[in-house]
C-alpha cells in the first residue's frame, strides 16, 4: 500500500496548508447548514445554494493543489459518485433528506481528502507526531465507546475495531486514518444534526442485532476503502508514481534529518 500520510513536499505554502484544512472544517458546517430543514423550511434552494458553495470550494483546492492531491481529489470525485449511489440508493445504508445523493456531496468526500492531506503536512503535526497520534487515537476510540454506552451504537463500536486494525496495520499512514477518523465524526454529527441525512436504528434498517447510532461513530472506516481506491486508480493511471514517491519521500528525510559531516582526519604528527 502507498504511504498516504507522510509529506512529500517542505515547499508548500503556509497559506495554502493550513488554509485549506481549517476552511474545509469551517466550509462542513456552512454547508450542512445550507441543506438543513431549518434553511428549507423558512427559504428555497438551500441546497442548490449548498451545491453551487461545494463546488466552487472544490475548484479553488484543486487548482492550486500539487500534482498528486489533484489526481487524487480526480479520481475522489468518481469514487465518491459510484459509492454514494450504491451505500444510499440501492443498499439504503443512509438516507438523506430529500432521497436523493446531493451534488455537494461527492466533491466534499474529495476535500475531506485534501483537508487531511494538508493537515498531516503541517510543520507543528509532523514535529510532534509521537505524542499526537496516541492522543487522537484516545479521542477516537473515547468517542465510540461514550456513543456505544449512550446510544448503544453497536455498529459504530465494530466499525471503530476495524479502524484500530487499520492503525495497527499500516503504522506508514497512521496520522492520515486517525486524522480522518476525526473529521470524519465532526461531518457526521453536523449533518444528522442539522438533518441533512440520517442512520437507520439497525444496519441496513434490516438487521436489528446490530443497533445503529444515528451517526455511527466508527463510520470513517468506509472512507479508508475510499482512500485506498483513490491510491488504486491513481496508481493504475501514474504506474510510476509509487517508485516517484519513494525518490521524493527518500529526499525530505535526507533534507529533514541531514547527515553529519564528517570530521577532518587530524594529521599525525611523527614522533621525535
Amino acid at each position: 500500500m502507498l504511504d498516504i500520510a507522510e509529506p512529500v513536499s517542505v515547499s508548500m505554502r503556509p497559506f495554502r496548508r493550513s488554509g485549506t484544512w481549517t476552511g474545509v472544517v469551517a466550509l462542513i458546517a456552512i454547508v450542512c447548514f445550507l441543506d438543513s430543514r431549518y434553511v428549507a423550511e423558512r427559504a428555497g434552494y438551500g441546497q442548490w445554494t449548498a451545491n453551487l458553495l461545494m463546488i466552487a470550494a472544490f475548484w479553488w483546492v484543486h487548482r492550486d493543489a500539487p500534482p498528486r492531491l489533484k489526481m487524487l481529489m480526480q479520481n475522489g470525485l468518481l469514487m465518491a459518485v459510484a459509492g454514494e449511489v450504491f451505500f444510499s440508493l440501492v443498499v439504503g445504508m443512509y438516507e438523506y433528506r430529500l432521497a436523493n445523493v446531493p451534488v455537494y456531496v461527492p466533491p466534499g468526500h474529495s476535500l475531506l481528502y485534501a483537508a487531511v492531506f494538508y493537515f498531516v503536512r503541517e510543520p507543528w503535526v509532523m514535529r510532534n507526531k509521537a505524542w499526537l497520534a496516541p492522543l487522537m487515537l484516545t479521542l477516537g476510540v473515547g468517542y465510540a465507546a461514550f456513543w456505544l454506552v449512550a446510544r448503544n451504537d453497536v455498529y459504530g463500536a465494530l466499525c471503530t475495531a476495524l479502524y484500530v486494525y487499520f492503525i495497527w496495520r499500516h503504522q506508514e499512514s497512521r496520522m492520515f486514518f486517525l486524522a480522518m477518523f476525526l473529521l470524519v465524526a465532526y461531518l457526521e454529527q453536523v449533518g444528522t444534526s442539522f438533518g441533512c441525512w440520517f442512520w437507520p436504528a439497525a444496519i441496513f434498517d434490516k438487521f436489528e442485532f446490530i443497533p445503529s447510532g444515528n451517526p455511527p461513530s466508527g463510520i470513517s472506516v468506509f472512507y479508508f476503502g475510499f482512500d485506498v481506491g483513490c491510491l488504486m486508480i491513481l496508481g493504475y493511471r501514474w504506474p510510476n508514481v509509487a517508485r516517484r514517491h519513494e525518490r521524493l519521500k527518500a529526499r525530505l528525510e535526507q533534507r529533514l534529518n541531514p547527515l553529519p559531516k564528517p570530521q577532518p582526519a587530524s594529521e599525525s604528527v611523527p614522533a621525535e
